[in-house]
């Protein structure tokens, strides 16, 4: 994501993953912005377009066999 804020629908949202991701990953989340954060974690952020895309995300990150430790929505 370019940061740029939709004029409409969606949000803002930050995702923890417990362990570092490669950046290889980064094209995988829909555009959210991948960046690892000390103590072995990484932040998934961005804009995402609705509660569908939202899902779509996390099942991702489900089916890829991540720990999920926080989702977030962002004001």
């Amino acid at each position: 994501m370019s940061g740029e804020w939709p004029e409409a629908g969606g949000a803002h949202y930050e995702i923890v993953l417990k362990g570092h991701l490669d950046d290889r990953w980064a094209g995988r989340f829909g555009g959210l912005c991948l960046s690892r954060l000390p103590g072995g974690e990484t932040l998934l952020a961005g804009w995402v377009a609705d509660q569908s895309a939202l899902h779509g995300i996390l099942n991702l990150i489900r089916d890829l066999g991540l720990q999920l430790l926080l989702v977030r929505q962002v004001e």
